[in-house]
């Protein structure tokens, strides 16, 4: 058995298995052990094969692994792939296989890949190439979570040549994919070329390398535990941080801050020196009135006021956006996935978290604006005033002003749903029958 025991040990306390079964060695071997462990821990164990469609054996390779998983009555799944993109196509068949994990993975259940020694030292050297710090070199994890997702490698500690020699030796049959050789791939190109001749003439230096990423994550999580009292103060409820302050820190310790709150809001690719700079006196520096950004894969990074924020992109939703809400009985989903609006009755359990109004008249149309200036008379304010103005005292950045939805009554302005605001024409009248609650559920 490859998988150790304190490794067995994880995968007893987790008990449902999602494999990521490419068909290649590594993943067999894996499923192999998986196999063997299954009835002494009681797994319930899942294939998943992603087809990626590169290589025009790639069908033929599916029904093996469909076949294979039949005989060791595992449950297969199978996904395809259509890639496009003539380059970066390894990170971006990286983006949509966990895109597809993420869909498919069952509540309680965790995602195993094969990742092995090498590997670990394959990606030392593909972070070395980027030029990052301690946080890159500090290899891949046994254990990551990320989107709700639990990853675990549990032959993490295995050489490719155990690996090769266990399958050999159990008569294992596994799938040859003939792009692993190509060179024109970096991780290939380290691997087949530079890896060989590197540990040909130093036999340890793959076990030096370990080290070395073992220092490395120390290192970082010493700097952590040494910065997280600053985060604590400056990162806000709304994940914002507070920029203030940072002024008075050296260049080496404000950049290490602001990695560490981008992490924290749970963006995973770090930022570079440059683009840390470009943040600095691009964006926290501006003296202007204009509201720069900077765009970093698909999140945004943003000032308002003395607050940083780092917020996922969506289009700007225009002022000719109108959702009809026809039936209000059948939730009305909201675009941006933004959630949905939801109407509940008296007898509910988010009452606090609900807006009460009155009910559309029969001749009522009932919809959701965005980005509405509108002058009303809002509950509890005794002018009228532009809702621009309120968001403004409230501190509602303008991207988030954008994102917020106005219910309308025909071309009457009824409520603001974000913050509850109620205008005196949606004000729910004495009598019950003629009021609800209106339930913005979010999706975070």
């Amino acid at each position: 058995m490859l998988i150790e025991k304190k490794t067995q040990e994880i995968l007893y306390k987790y008990k449902k298995i999602l494999i990521a079964y490419s068909g290649g060695i590594d993943s067999t071997v894996l499923l192999y052990n998986l196999f063997k462990l299954r009835n002494k821990y009681s797994l319930l164990l899942r294939a998943i094969h992603i087809n990626h469609n590169l290589n025009y054996k790639s069908t033929f390779w599916m029904k093996q692994c469909f076949l294979q998983c039949k005989k060791w009555n595992i449950s297969f799944i199978y996904k395809n792939i259509y890639i496009k993109h003539k380059n970066n196509i390894e990170q971006y068949a990286r983006k949509k296989r966990y895109q597809i994990f993420k869909n498919i993975i069952y509540k309680n259940e965790i995602l195993v890949t094969a990742h092995h020694l090498d590997d670990q030292c394959e990606n030392f050297f593909l972070f070395l190439k980027r030029g990052s710090g301690p946080k890159g070199l500090s290899g891949i994890s046994k254990i990551k979570i990320f989107d709700n997702l639990i990853l675990f490698r549990p032959l993490l500690k295995i050489s490719k040549k155990q690996i090769i020699c266990y399958a050999i030796k159990k008569k294992l049959k596994w799938i040859e994919d003939p792009s692993n050789k190509n060179i024109k791939y970096d991780r290939n190109f380290l691997r087949n070329i530079i890896l060989p001749k590197i540990t040909t003439r130093w036999p340890f230096f793959k076990n030096a390398v370990i080290r070395s990423i073992q220092n490395y994550k120390e290192q970082e999580e010493l700097l952590t535990d040494l910065i997280n009292p600053i985060l604590i103060k400056l990162i806000q409820k709304d994940n914002s941080l507070f920029i203030k302050p940072l002024y008075n820190f050296n260049i080496i310790k404000r950049n290490f801050i602001m990695r560490k709150w981008i992490e924290y809001n749970k963006y995973y690719y770090m930022p570079s020196r440059k683009i840390l700079s470009i943040i600095w006196n691009e964006i926290v520096c501006c003296k202007n009135h204009n509201t720069p950004q900077i765009k970093i894969g698909q999140y945004i990074i943003r000032k308002y006021k003395n607050y940083l924020y780092c917020i996922k992109y969506f289009p700007n939703l225009q002022k000719n956006t109108i959702l009809v809400w026809d039936n209000i009985n059948i939730p009305l989903i909201l675009p941006n996935k933004l959630g949905k609006l939801i109407i509940l009755n008296l007898n509910l359990n988010y009452k606090k978290e609900s807006i009460y109004i009155r009910k559309p008249h029969n001749n009522e149309i009932i919809y959701i604006r965005f980005n509405i200036s509108e002058k009303c008379y809002f509950n509890g304010i005794k002018n009228k005033k532009n809702i621009n103005y309120i968001w403004k005292k409230l501190s509602v950045p303008k991207w988030k002003r954008d994102q917020i939805p106005l219910l309308f009554y025909n071309n009457i302005l009824i409520a603001e749903l974000e913050h509850k605001l109620v205008t005196k024409e949606g004000i729910a009248s004495i009598f019950k029958k003629d009021n609800f609650f209106i339930f913005w559920k979010k999706i975070y």
